[in-house]
């Protein structure tokens, strides 16, 4: 018999706190996914490409601007958010672009509306004829391996702290 031999009383003494340290440790992984995975979108930026395997790099711009694509203000990028989402029977972290945050967008238009749904998809706009008629798919948010990785990574964080 391999390990140390204890009580059942011991035993039972040892797993009478874990209930609370799973819970405290879910929080926690909760925490570092969402702040990773809010990096890893943001990277999306610097990289000119979707922060996953297998993508390519953004079609470059038609316009020749001396500013890197969809970095005119930043006001995109630092859009993505994260926050916990608790219902009945699931919880988890919910990455999004907050519509909020392009009120304070230095340029006019992108004060009134989110535009980062039609640069994320790409696709047609309601202003046919106009020089951004038709916008160029430049994913920066969405299923991402790297995410997985770092999720995978991150998992066995769940149980630090209990009996090995």
């Amino acid at each position: 018999m391999a390990g140390k031999v204890i009580t059942p009383r011991q035993l039972a003494q040892q797993w009478l706190r874990l209930p609370n340290k799973f819970e405290v440790n879910v929080f926690n992984f909760e925490i570092l996914v969402g702040n990773a995975a809010k990096k890893i979108f943001r990277d999306s930026f610097y990289l000119r490409r979707f922060n996953s395997s297998g993508t390519f790099s953004w079609q470059s711009r038609r316009d020749h601007k001396p500013h890197p694509i969809l970095e005119e203000t930043g006001a995109l990028k630092h859009s993505i958010v994260w926050e916990r989402f608790y219902s009945n029977k699931n919880r988890g972290v919910k990455l999004f672009t907050d519509p909020d945050m392009f009120k304070f967008s230095n340029r006019q238009y992108g004060r009134n509306f989110c535009y980062a749904a039609i640069h994320n998809e790409g696709g047609k706009i309601a202003k046919p004829g106009s020089p951004a008629s038709y916008i160029r798919q430049r994913q920066f948010i969405g299923y991402s391996t790297t995410v997985a990785d770092k999720i995978s990574s991150y998992s066995i964080r769940i149980f630090d702290g209990f009996p090995k």
